[in-house]
């Protein structure tokens, strides 16, 4: 039997004109000043033709295109719908070839003509495994289901995943040898191109579907449901963004930046909401335009905001009563409010007896009244006064109190010392501290002026927390603990997936970019709340970073075939690495195309 590939054939168009549909190669170039791939004029020609004016049917070819590619004498060439990659209207097409008619030998057998590919397959198998009957797929998909949006963006916030410190114009060659939901290398001008396309509506419509499939899943469980809240700043050399401004940057950086805040829900540690704003917003601001934010996106309202303190002001209390929004707020101890409330209860908070053995730390909680403005507009005197019931849970940590104490004891030893040495004079800042805290008794020496040390002293080591609905103090500090998860996420969102700086400078790219840093880092989340998941059931993993894990899981291989695909050998660590995590190890695949239709780009 006479085994042969199937001819690779140059780009097609087919132009249906009349009881015809006319086949033709042509050429592409770069137009700089577009910005876009455009046909070479003068290089489209007829190379062949489907009678019956169809779009599908068997093609016949121009002798001079058969003398470029003899072998299509031996075949019979079809065009077909490919019903594989055909969605709802949107209809693909693909050739078979098959022997041809006028062949008297029957034996002749087409290959098709796919080299072998030996591709890094392990770490990817397993955030397809984590993504995988998630919100964040369904919403994925259902937002993006056109040219491959789905695919394309799994596939760079996979490589901001796993590659983090490499800039987006290096994706082609990972994706070159990495196995991907989107199998074709994208070069840096088809990034650019869609990411785009990716505006703040179709991000809009995918936080909207997000939020729904959240909600359902969050339904089925009886339990409070709490949402992490926080902020971050995103520095960038641009001056031509949209949104890049002066403001305080987290990072230190003396840059203009944009800010981003987000919501992830503690239990799953899947973020589902994230916007970015001006540079110049501080994080206090923004309560008033995320509870607008909630109703629009339809925001699970049974949920429990849990905030650190720079969102704790009384304006925005007086809102999330107003709003009938649950919350969890951790309190700059400085305000009068939380003052008052230590004064009268640091003797309490000191005695033995408020200790409690699951926080490892003093506790008491005092349950008071709220007094806000019913009127959701105004917060003016004259305004109609509602009240609310508001548990304050103060808390006591001796460790970080006792440190407090040593420190302040070191340190009046240190001044005085040098201030008897006599040998270098004491700078302002120490002169006062030392006439603040250090007086005379009445035989001349030196003594602590206890009532300015009472007032040093007074917070340090107190940590409050206000809420509306959870009166027990440990399940307050237990989600107030958890919501480092957002914090941890912007971590992941700025060192994991190199976002600390946006390599962009066009706005029209911007809102795409951010989104792809979005899904890295939602994918980060969910990973690390699986890791978290596996220790809580004792079960000792084999790497304790997920940059350990990554790189360690891409030595995994799948070799790719015309027939499939399979991988290579999975033992030792990396399989008790899969089995902590519940994730199943891979297996062979069938019917893999790693060449999405060449059309998929110029339609888009």
């Amino acid at each position: 039997m006479a085994v042969i590939d199937a001819p690779e054939l140059p780009p097609l168009l087919f132009n249906r004109n009349g009881k015809y549909t006319y086949v033709c190669s042509y050429e592409n170039m770069w137009d700089s000043e577009r910005h876009m791939s455009v046909r070479v004029k003068g290089k489209t020609m007829t190379v062949g033709k489907i009678v019956g004016g169809e779009l599908t049917g068997t093609i016949e070819w121009t002798e001079k295109f058969l003398s470029q590619y003899p072998i299509l004498e031996k075949l019979k060439t079809t065009r077909v719908i490919d019903k594989v990659k055909s969605k709802g209207r949107f209809t693909r097409y693909k050739l078979e070839f098959s022997q041809a008619d006028d062949m008297d030998d029957n034996s002749l057998f087409i290959r098709r003509a796919t080299s072998l590919k030996v591709l890094h397959a392990g770490a990817t198998w397993l955030l397809d495994q984590i993504v995988a009957s998630t919100p964040l797929s369904r919403a994925l998909s259902q937002t993006f289901d056109r040219y491959y949006g789905f695919q394309k963006l799994l596939s760079l916030a996979y490589f901001k995943t796993i590659e983090p410190d490499k800039a987006m114009y290096l994706y082609e060659d990972f994706a070159s040898s990495t196995r991907l939901p989107f199998h074709r290398p994208l070069s840096i001008s088809s990034i650019t191109k869609f990411l785009q396309h990716i505006d703040e509506d179709r991000i809009d419509s995918f936080l909207k579907k997000l939020n729904e499939y959240c909600i359902e899943e969050e339904e089925k469980s009886q339990e409070n449901v709490y949402y992490a809240l926080d902020s971050t700043s995103i520095s960038t050399c641009s001056d031509a963004l949209d949104y890049a401004e002066w403001g305080h940057n987290k990072d230190g950086d003396n840059l203009k930046q944009i800010n981003v805040v987000m919501l992830v829900n503690q239990r799953t540690g899947c973020p589902l909401y994230y916007r970015h704003y001006a540079g110049a917003t501080p994080d206090v601001s923004t309560v008033n335009h995320l509870l607008k934010e909630y109703a629009r996106m339809g925001i699970n309202r049974r949920a429990i905001i849990v905030a650190d303190k720079g969102y704790g002001s009384v304006k925005n209390i007086h809102k999330l009563y107003q709003d009938n929004q649950s919350f969890i707020l951790n309190m700059k101890t400085n305000f009068s409010i939380c003052k008052n409330l230590i004064v009268n209860n640091l003797s309490y908070l000191l005695d033995d007896c408020s200790y409690n053995r699951k926080l490892e730390q003093n506790v008491m909680t005092e349950e008071i009244y709220w007094s806000y403005p019913g009127n959701f507009n105004k917060d003016t005197k004259r305004c109609r006064h509602e009240k609310g019931r508001m548990y304050v849970h103060i808390y006591l940590d001796h460790n970080i109190r006792n440190d407090a104490d040593d420190l302040f004891r070191a340190r009046i030893a240190e001044l005085l010392d040098k201030q008897k040495a006599g040998i270098e004079p004491l700078t302002q800042d120490e002169e006062e501290f030392v006439s603040t805290y250090v007086t005379k008794d009445s035989k001349g020496r030196n003594v602590i002026n206890n009532v300015k040390k009472t007032e040093y002293m007074l917070c340090k080591g107190i940590r409050i927390l206000l809420s509306d609905i959870i009166k027990d103090p440990v399940e307050a500090s237990r989600a107030y603990t958890e919501r480092n998860e957002v914090e941890e996420s912007f971590r992941k969102l700025k060192d994991f997936t190199g976002a600390k700086r946006l390599h962009v400078s066009s706005s029209k790219t911007l809102p795409g970019k951010i989104f792809v840093h979005f899904l890295s880092c939602s994918i980060l989340c969910m990973l690390r709340h699986r890791i978290h998941t596996a220790e809580a059931k004792g079960i000792q993993l084999p790497y304790d970073s997920i940059p350990k894990i990554m790189s360690s899981l891409s030595n995994i291989t799948q070799t790719v075939f015309p027939e499939g695909g399979y991988f290579s050998e999975i033992v030792g660590k990396k399989k008790e690495l899969y089995e902590g995590l519940d994730i199943p190890l891979p297996e062979p695949e069938t019917n893999i195309e790693y060449e999405e239709d060449s059309a998929v780009e110029s339609e888009e």
